[in-house]
């Protein structure tokens, strides 16, 4: 089943849990860049048709072009809705026809349109499928794709990426114990009274305790196989 890296804020759209009836493998992320990666190097930007309106107007959306482009190697801008309906209320058709076609010829970025959601959700599902099909479960990089403007940013992307650890949690960590090498010297105590949860806790404890390797036999160890 493929797998889509989700920007957190995107779940109040609904998209995500069509996504995951779909069958797809969400992994949720504060993207900087885009709404969904859904291959390596491969990010799709959601726009109702009316945030398209106002970005082309208030000319946002030809910085989130730049920004697509300078972050993914493919991108794509997906317009949900009745574009038609869109174009008529705001009476600037050419203003959106000239938009769209500097997308995809000044900024090689490809435009698709979806008339809802479900459908966005389908859309979706299918370009990860399809890009994904001869990556053999090539792992998504994430990390080397966003601009940061400050070391405290960096630090909450690295805290974030952890499984099960979310925007807060990653503050509130970071808070707690300071730097980030004390945090990956903490305890399952320690996280267990930052996440409220002992599961969560080992877990975490286990991530940063781990010995790496690509034929990792240790799966099923037990938490007490890390505790002295």
């Amino acid at each position: 089943m493929p797998r889509i890296y989700v920007d957190s804020r995107e779940f109040q759209s609904g998209i995500p849990d069509l996504l995951k009836e779909l069958g797809a493998i969400l992994f949720t992320q504060q993207l900087t860049v885009g709404d969904y990666v859904v291959s390596e190097g491969v990010a799709v930007e959601r726009k109702s048709v009316y945030d398209l309106i106002n970005s082309i107007y208030d000319k946002r959306f030809f910085d989130q072009l730049s920004r697509l482009r300078e972050a993914y190697t493919k991108a794509f801008i997906l317009v949900e809705g009745n574009l038609e309906t869109a174009k008529s209320v705001s009476g600037k058709s050419k203003l959106f026809n000239s938009a769209l076609i500097s997308a995809v010829v000044d900024y090689d970025v490809n435009v698709l349109f979806s008339s809802n959601k479900r459908e966005s959700s389908e859309i979706l599902f299918t370009l990860a499928r399809k890009y994904q099909e001869d990556l053999e479960r090539k792992p998504i990089s994430l990390h080397s794709k966003p601009k940061f403007e400050s070391i405290e940013e960096m630090q909450l992307y690295l805290v974030q990426s952890l499984p099960q650890v979310g925007v807060k949690t990653a503050s509130k960590l970071l808070k707690e114990f300071s730097t980030v090498r004390n945090m990956c010297n903490g305890n399952i105590a320690d996280f267990e009274k930052i996440l409220g949860s002992r599961k969560k806790a080992e877990l975490l404890y286990k991530i940063l305790n781990t010995k790496f390797s690509n034929s990792n036999t240790n799966k099923s160890s037990s938490i007490t196989d890390f505790v002295k």
